[in-house]
């Protein structure tokens, strides 16, 4: 079940998705450290956590696009609404800002970014995976040829 599925028609149940997903990145540090580990285990368990917040990091991609799209209907329906029954001729320019305060296209917004945050960390949590799998592959090299104790 996708994220979208989960959301209900008012998006109640938003706050408790954002929540589940922070708390999803509690004690990723423990995992992402080499220090105090082994070789072996560190290889071992790499895979899988990284498989792990990356899934997690594609569900709530989704999320954002969806919430991407809903911010640029509500700025569209607003354009409209500027357009078609303000009193007087505006400008684009005069009608984005009218619309850039708008309280219905902030509430939007800041949903919108909300959720984009929760993403960023994911994708900052998966980029550390990422640099950790080539520390690992550079102790392995280093092992396998025989270099631990090369100054470097």
């Amino acid at each position: 079940m996708s994220l979208i599925d989960r959301l209900n028609e008012d998006f109640t149940n938003l706050p408790d998705i954002l929540e589940e997903y922070e708390k999803g990145l509690d004690g990723f540090e423990a995992k992402l450290t080499i220090k105090g580990k082994n070789l072996e285990t560190a290889n071992a368990e790499h895979a899988g956590w990284h498989l792990h917040y990356d899934t997690r990091k594609a569900e709530l991609y989704s999320l954002v696009k969806f919430f991407e799209g809903k911010t640029a209907a509500a700025r569209g329906k607003l354009f409209k609404k500027y357009t078609e029954t303000y009193n007087r001729e505006l400008s684009d320019r005069q009608k984005d800002q009218y619309i850039n305060n708008d309280s219905v296209y902030l509430r939007q917004l800041e949903i919108y970014l909300e959720i984009k945050e929760v993403y960023s960390k994911y994708e900052a949590v998966c980029n550390a995976f990422q640099s950790r799998g080539y520390a690992l592959n550079n102790i392995t090299k280093i092992r396998v040829a025989s270099l631990e104790s090369a100054v470097i």
